[in-house]
């Protein structure tokens, strides 16, 4: 399991953002634009995971 530095929530508006570390983003081969997955789990957290791009199957994804 990576461990990464605490994030901040940032506000835009009526909406919260957090950034994803550059690691893990580049690691699943992915880039600006691509999509991403958050699943809410039965005891609060979320997992985030990166969807495939078309030809990409479901290589790069891992579960963190």
């Amino acid at each position: 399991m990576l461990i990464f530095r605490n994030r901040k929530l940032q506000q835009i508006r009526t909406s919260f953002s957090v950034t994803l570390p550059a690691e893990w983003v580049k690691s699943n081969g992915m880039k600006k634009s691509d999509s991403i997955r958050i699943e809410l789990t039965d005891d609060g957290n979320l997992k985030i995971y990166p969807v495939p791009q078309p030809g990409q199957g479901s290589k790069g994804r891992k579960d963190y």
